[in-house]
């Protein structure tokens, strides 16, 4: 895993500082004396912000991925009974089989009304463990007050506190008074609307828990299908309710029940492996940027700054979380200024010895080379929708996404022996034995003709 930190760090007002404690954590996680805590994690990092990382988006935001294939919430949030309770994640069918292979791809249902067949949905969520309760959405007095009299009525049987400094609470957990109003003839709009929400927030559940300390991510293909909710007495046995408000208004939560539980750890599937492998390459970058000039940067300042915790064991933390998702977890070194230990870079400390001479080696024509090989190759593809037409060809790869072709990656030009080594992702590696293999179509419509155009020369071409 390489890492330039001056990327992260520089031309941020604290940069200088952020850059000193990572470079501290390198040394705790490397010399393993760092240990950490998922309470620990949850209360320095934020789980929904790391849950936010981990699905790509948040929010109407995309960010840098964390795991191939996931790049956030729905498009099309019109398409949701409620945007603010859409799921975490729509991911392509053939990268979901990419993912975890067809036969499991093949148990993930889609709601139809919101979700394109060629799609489907995923809720993540991080827990502390694999167990305890689980909120599955929450409804109050609808975008344009359209349940206030449900919730008014509820409201009534509640218990509402005041505070020494004059706050509000209400609350409500006696299942008897909030199912009887629940399934009243007076709540059917106000139920049928929160069932759709759970329906199509629910579809698939991605949970990722620490177990004995090590990270494991579980998949519930088609959850909402096996909690069946529009069964009043699966309603009753898999769910409870809860009611919660201020001085006015209020919501009711949908969570899980001791048998709801139940049926998500029965039904789970062991996925980390799976995940673990289609972790993006730039990880550690992408998590960095995320804390230090994202969306959880505001977290990793206010946590940084309290003494229990500090910005270096923050940085340790999200340096260990590199290391669970990585797929050779214990090849993972680091380098940081003058301590040489591994492939954490900072180009503002590197030994001079280090420069290539070369001009052919330098950055900047690898950059050109890649760049050019990538724009010949890509003219040469069929364009196509993604999940839809036109068929695939045996020939040569349809470009849908474009992924394919900006995964590809020039990792060493050598003018001495005369070969350049390149790279793609290895979901690709299925194609391999076709016609359409992708080294084929990489090295003889892209680097032969870019090298020849840039170099001049005949070069042989490996493949990593």
């Amino acid at each position: 895993m390489k890492l330039n930190v001056d990327i992260i760090f520089d031309g941020i007002p604290d940069g200088k500082g952020l850059k000193s404690a990572f470079g501290e954590a390198v040394k705790l996680v490397k010399n393993k004396q760092f240990k950490t805590t998922p309470q620990d994690r949850a209360k320095m990092l934020d789980l929904q912000l790391f849950s936010d990382f981990l699905s790509g988006g948040a929010r109407g935001k995309q960010f840098d991925p964390a795991i191939r294939g996931f790049f956030g919430e729905p498009k099309n949030l019109g398409r949701f009974a409620s945007p603010e309770s859409s799921p975490d994640v729509e991911i392509d069918y053939d990268d979901l089989v990419t993912l975890f292979g067809v036969g499991v791809a093949n148990q993930f249902t889609y709601d139809e009304t919101a979700t394109e067949s060629s799609k489907r949905t995923l809720e993540v969520k991080q827990k502390l463990s694999a167990g305890g309760t689980t909120t599955f959405t929450q409804l109050g007095r609808g975008d344009r007050g359209e349940f206030t009299q449900e919730i008014s009525r509820i409201r009534q049987s509640a218990n509402v506190k005041v505070s020494s400094k004059g706050t509000i609470k209400a609350s409500l957990y006696d299942q008897k008074i909030l199912f009887k109003w629940f399934e009243a003839p007076a709540q059917k709009a106000y139920r049928e609307r929160l069932i759709t929400q759970f329906e199509q927030k629910m579809q698939n559940y991605l949970l990722f828990s620490y177990v004995d300390g090590k990270l494991q991510v579980s998949a519930v293909p088609g959850l909402a299908k096996k909690f069946n909710l529009r069964n009043a007495a699966n309603r009753r046995k898999f769910t409870t309710l809860e009611f919660t408000g201020g001085a006015s208004g209020g919501s009711i939560a949908l969570r899980t029940s001791a048998a709801g539980g139940k049926l998500i750890k029965d039904s789970m599937i062991n996925v980390t492996r799976q995940v673990v492998n289609q972790a993006e390459d730039k990880f550690l970058e992408n998590i960095l940027k995320f804390y230090v000039t994202g969306q959880g940067a505001k977290v990793l300042r206010r946590n940084g700054a309290k003494t229990k915790y500090g910005f270096i064991n923050a940085f340790a933390e999200i340096l260990v979380i590199a290391q669970e998702f990585e797929r050779n977890p214990l090849e993972l070194d680091f380098n940081i200024g003058s301590t040489k230990s591994g492939a954490v870079i900072s180009k503002t400390k590197r030994p001079k010895k280090r420069q290539l001479k070369d001009p052919i080696q330098q950055v900047i024509s690898t950059q050109q080379i890649e760049a050019l090989a990538r724009k010949l190759f890509r003219a040469k593809m069929p364009k196509g929708q993604p999940g839809g037409p036109p068929p695939p060809v045996s020939e040569i790869l349809t470009e849908r996404t474009g992924r394919f072709a900006e995964s590809f990656t020039v990792t060493r030009i050598n003018q001495k022996k005369k070969f350049v080594e390149y790279t793609y992702d290895p979901i690709y590696n299925v194609f391999e034995s076709e016609r359409r293999a992708p080294s084929k179509l990489i090295e003889t419509q892209g680097l032969r003709p870019a090298v020849q155009q840039i170099v001049g020369e005949y070069y042989r071409f490996i493949r990593r």
